[in-house]
């Protein structure tokens, strides 16, 4: 065999080694908390119990990553995270970890680096659903040493008495978890009912876990822009298709994570800075109207306080109040005479409505939120109003103080696929229905 010939065979035997450990798309359902199939579904649950948790765990986010965004803190995502109600939570990841395979449930987060569950030895767990992950009976899991670079990517990390790796995450309404890290196989149900795998995956094996708002889950899949990532495992990119998220059956909800992540529609520039995603929200169309409000409204300051990012944590979107004093104006102009507004006695400064969204909104015209190089968002009327009861619906925004995020929430990504290229620091927004990627 000549000497060219042999490097070519090398080739393609590493490449064929890389490919098996590495694969270029791992695709999977996401399970809305409300969806019937969620293990959280409960049938006897109405729209008012729905529009509360939207209400409750959005505050909850928003509240984080106002105090993640404060400077005085100094911290990285992986150390303060957010507030996780597992009860409440959006969307939630099937997966399976560890040879053979222990099924776990887990929480989709951006805002998040480090993907961990709850491990035995239990020193102390919270309630799960699922069976709790026991790293001593998989062939696959192997704990890393202090020495590991992977360790000094990590903040707040120590070594144990072995030497090995071992991490701390506090929460801000002090739960807590803490465990060792290490690699793991991961399992991916795709939605044809076959298998992705994903091999030496960093894990956060927590032991002492303290979860103040209870649940079920399992732990935290991290989105997050990092080394330690799981987008990183897999070529920093990474999409996610969000549908209906008021119908229960509709579950058609999906993430793709690697090179075939879908990258398709309008595309902008994002800024990833602290763990967020940031965006050029430019302004917002009501109809053929574009409103008048500034777009410095939607910029950091020279404080680097406020700015636009984009979140898979919150449901609503949180809005600068300037601006919102704005649509909320153009919103009453068009509804009044035709339905009565409607208070919220904890909550004066949220703008609703005696009625029903689909029956008496018909005709309402979308809202288009503008980005730069000429990305759009449009928002029709399920993702810009929300039904709070059988008998009155308010506007999915909530005004924030002018040094605040603008936090654009799920409900207005509803009916997009939303596209993250981390590589090119682009966003894409295509909108689809998600049923359509999975034909």
């Amino acid at each position: 065999m000549s000497i060219l010939n042999s490097l070519v065979l090398v080739y393609f035997l590493v490449q064929s080694l890389t490919n098996a450990t590495k694969p270029r798309k791992l695709v999977t359902n996401l399970v809305h908390r409300d969806s019937i199939i969620s293990p959280f579904y409960n049938p006897i649950h109405g729209i008012k119990d729905r529009a509360d948790r939207i209400l409750n765990n959005s505050l909850a986010r928003f509240n984080y990553l106002q105090r993640k965004r404060n400077t005085n803190f100094q911290v990285d995502a992986t150390t303060y995270q957010a507030k996780v109600e597992v009860d409440d939570h959006g969307f939630l990841v099937n997966l399976s970890i560890g040879q053979p395979p222990v099924p776990q449930l887990v929480i989709l987060d951006t805002g998040s680096k480090l993907f961990w569950v709850q491990c035995k030895p239990c020193q102390h767990c919270f309630h799960q659903k699922t069976p709790i992950y026991d790293p001593s009976l998989s062939s696959s899991y192997l704990n890393l040493p202090c020495n590991d670079s992977i360790c000094n990517h990590i903040p707040n990390t120590q070594c144990d008495p072995s030497g090995d790796c071992t991490y701390q995450i506090y929460y801000m309404d002090k739960s807590s978890s803490k465990g060792h890290i290490g690699t793991e196989k991961i399992t991916f149900n795709t939605p044809d009912d076959g298998v992705g795998v994903l091999n030496d995956v960093v894990l956060g094996c927590g032991h002492e876990n303290n979860l103040q708002a209870g649940g079920a889950g399992s732990g935290v899949l991290g989105l997050g822009y990092s080394r330690t990532s799981i987008v990183n495992k897999i070529g920093l990119r990474f999409s996610y298709c969000i549908g209906n998220v008021h119908d229960p059956r509709y579950i058609f909800n999906q993430l793709i994570l690697g090179d075939s992540a879908i990258m398709e529609g309008y595309s902008t520039d994002i800024d990833i800075m602290n763990g967020f995603y940031y965006l050029t929200l430019e302004g917002i169309s009501l109809g053929e109207e574009r409103l008048e409000i500034d777009s410095d409204l939607f910029k950091k300051n020279w404080n680097g306080e406020g700015g636009t990012i984009i979140d898979s944590g919150s449901e609503l979107t949180f809005i600068n109040e300037v601006a919102f004093g704005v649509i909320r104006e153009k919103v009453d102009s068009i509804l009044n005479g035709f339905l009565k507004t409607y208070v919220l006695m904890f909550d004066t400064h949220m703008l609703c409505y005696q009625g029903i969204v689909s029956r008496d909104l018909v005709g309402f015209p979308v809202a288009t939120f503008h980005f730069g190089e000429g990305a759009e968002l449009v928002l029709d009327i399920e993702s810009l109003f929300y039904q709070i009861n059988n008998d009155a619906f308010c506007l999915a925004l909530i005004p924030v103080a002018s040094h605040q995020h603008t936090v654009i929430g799920i409900l207005a990504q509803q009916y997009y696929n939303v596209g993250y290229d981390l590589v090119e620091e682009r966003i894409f927004f295509q909108r689809i229905d998600c049923q359509a990627l999975q034909d």
